[in-house]
């Protein structure tokens, strides 16, 4: 709920998850987003006056249970802002769960991540078409199509700083027959490796990684926050964050503007080779049961609803009041700014 704070005619905005004591950290993705537009501002990127706005105004629906409901956001869609791709995330996960849920016991589920050796930045762009391009490859290998029913896949980027380069990746949900892990189809490790390594033309080893989905929803649950993960995580990229564990003061020091430099030229290279890129994509049963449950097929769009996820669409036919905030520069969080009472009558 709304928690006062400072004096008595602000309040803060206060969201916690699922009626909870987990609090939904709108403040914390903020000010990591602005922290990106600084990076885009001295760039010389024009994308900059859209970053800096992006959540600056939030519109929230608050039902009797004092849960809250997003109604209303302006968001900028940049594929590196840590807020959008909180939001696509949420997005992910909510329609990952669904369709595996729509599947109920039909089938078993096996999460695999198909990797390749890291790569310099400015070759980085090259080899993301070189994973696009082996993953279809991959698909096509008649012992995948025979053992696998369908998938969903997510593409990640992450950076080492010891040897400055990029490590892209796929994340991957398939789903197989019940008796996949007694019967011919069954598809052990290394054999992932060796046609992974096949489709991508390498002379060696990639590093592949499979398991089996565990039976508790709980356990579902993590393997699905997997694979609907961030395409970027915001502290990986940003030199002033590496890290650093909490984002709630400027970090001021001898080397800030060697940092920014490292931030800004990690900042430029995945601005460029992420461009018109599809992160998310699903194949097969997967891609069959996205359409026939009509979930938003906009998640790669620059355009994507990032207000309402799939598990936002809830408490229809209750009352609830409107609360809008805004983001206060000056306390550096949002502020309430005013309240309507409205009857739900749909």
């Amino acid at each position: 709920m709304a928690m006062p704070s400072l004096d008595n005619y602000i309040e803060i905005l206060y969201d916690i998850k699922n009626g909870g004591n987990k609090e939904i950290t709108w403040k914390l993705h903020r000010l990591i987003t602005m922290r990106l537009a600084q990076a885009y501002k001295r760039l010389g990127i024009p994308k900059y006056n859209r970053i800096i706005d992006c959540a600056g105004y939030l519109e929230f629906r608050r039902y009797k249970d004092n849960s809250l409901k997003l109604a209303t956001g302006n968001f900028c869609q940049t594929r590196l802002c840590p807020t959008c791709n909180w939001r696509r995330s949420k997005k992910v996960f909510a329609q990952v769960r669904k369709i595996m849920d729509s599947f109920n016991d039909d089938y078993e589920f096996i999460f695999l991540t198909l990797t390749v050796k890291n790569i310099s930045g400015e070759n980085l762009s090259k080899q993301i078409d070189n994973l696009v391009a082996a993953y279809k490859t991959f698909c096509l290998r008649k012992r995948i199509k025979d053992s696998i029913l369908g998938w969903v896949k997510c593409f990640e980027v992450t950076y080492n700083w010891e040897k400055q380069e990029f490590h892209p990746h796929f994340h991957i949900i398939m789903a197989v027959e019940k008796n996949y892990f007694k019967s011919e189809k069954y598809i052990e490790q290394d054999e992932f490796c060796l046609i992974w390594q096949s489709c991508l033309d390498v002379d060696y080893k990639p590093i592949v990684h499979i398991k089996k989905f565990t039976q508790s929803e709980k356990g579902k649950g993590k393997e699905v926050a997997e694979v609907a993960k961030y395409t970027i995580k915001s502290s990986n990229i940003m030199a002033n964050l590496h890290g650093i564990k909490s984002y709630n003061q400027d970090i001021r020091d001898e080397v800030k503007k060697i940092t920014d430099k490292i931030t800004d030229d990690i900042v430029l290279t995945l601005d460029s080779a992420l461009a018109y890129r599809r992160l998310v994509e699903y194949g097969g049963i997967f891609k069959k049961k996205h359409k026939e449950l009509n979930l938003a097929d906009d998640i790669n769009d620059e355009n994507a609803d990032l207000v309402h996820t799939e598990a936002d669409r809830t408490n229809k036919g209750e009352n609830y009041e409107i609360e809008r905030y805004r983001w206060d520069i000056g306390i550096r969080n949002y502020i309430r700014i005013d309240e309507m009472r409205y009857e739900e009558n749909d």
